[in-house]
């Protein structure tokens, strides 16, 4: 990862304002955010630190995930792909599955010790695809 200005490169957004960044709403803070060059990840519209262990062995504490914003109007989830959410339970990095009906998914983690739950689309405000990983050693 290289650091650039401002003006270039994708934000590294910090994991407590996820919010308003991944439903594309520019706030003073994506603005102060380091930016990156990773020609990789070029359709990647923000790069986020993962908090936690519910996605371990895939994604640990520490990794920096590139994600590419989704459109809500004709939300379409590919099953089984790693999403970040935004949700009435905040910023969440999950597996999405088919839920019991149509208006639910349900929301996997990796880490077998998360159970899976369900949420309904109402509850989601935004979403974005991960596309990509940076891990250091």
């Amino acid at each position: 990862m290289i650091p650039v200005s401002n003006s270039q490169g994708i934000p590294l957004i910090p994991f407590s304002a996820m919010a308003g960044a991944l439903r594309g709403e520019q706030t003073a803070l994506e603005y102060e955010c380091e930016h990156y060059v990773v020609p990789a990840f070029s359709g990647a519209d923000f790069l986020m630190p993962v908090k936690g262990n519910s996605m371990t062995p895939t994604y640990i504490s520490g990794d920096i995930v590139a994600c590419q914003r989704v459109p809500m109007s004709g939300l379409f989830f590919q099953w089984n792909k790693p999403y970040v959410l935004d949700t009435n339970q905040g910023a969440l990095i999950k597996r999405i599955k088919p839920g019991s009906d149509p208006q639910h998914v349900l929301i996997v983690s990796d880490n077998t010790d998360y159970d899976p739950y369900e949420l309904s689309y109402e509850d989601i405000y935004a979403v974005a695809l991960v596309i990509g990983i940076i891990r250091l050693e």
